[in-house]
């Protein structure tokens, strides 16, 4: 569904307004998609939009991006505090003007699309791979912390 970051958000203490502004940008980004444009402010402008799928396993959650027609040389994947982004661009190829085109249904373009991620992951251990337009990316996520005892003395 449409929803699928907040399924990687994990709700926290904090300012109501933060929680607001997300829910905000999810909302945007919902209308955005079934009205087939894309607003300019807290969205990040795309041109083409791949289907995405997360899945939580025991000891990490799995991404998985469909990039058909996409170069890996044009995916970037980076992590900034708990935010996880990945870019990619789907180019045109450069046709003679001889062609007659009778039917284009492909998007081409740029394609940003940012997740919010759990504390309780391992930035460090992120790993991304890409092959046949498929990008995988693994997010670790950290050992628990258990409760210690604490002597009193």
């Amino acid at each position: 569904m449409a929803n699928l970051p907040s399924f990687f958000r994990q709700n926290r203490i904090g300012s109501p307004f933060r929680e607001l502004t997300r829910i905000q940008e999810d909302m945007d980004r919902v209308v955005s998609e079934l009205m087939g444009s894309s607003s300019q402010g807290s969205l990040e402008k795309f041109d083409f939009a791949p289907s995405c799928e997360i899945t939580e396993q025991e000891n990490n959650y799995l991404m998985k991006v469909d990039l058909p027609g996409v170069k890996k040389d044009q995916v970037k994947v980076e992590v900034d505090g708990d935010r996880l982004t990945i870019r990619a661009e789907r180019k045109e190829e450069k046709e003679e003007n001889t062609k007659k085109r009778h039917l284009s249904e492909i998007a081409y373009g740029s394609y940003v699309r940012s997740f919010t991620v759990p504390q309780t992951i391992d930035p460090d251990k992120i790993e991304a791979k890409f092959n046949d337009g498929v990008l995988m990316v693994t997010v670790p996520k950290a050992p628990a912390n258990k409760a210690k005892q604490i002597s009193i003395h």
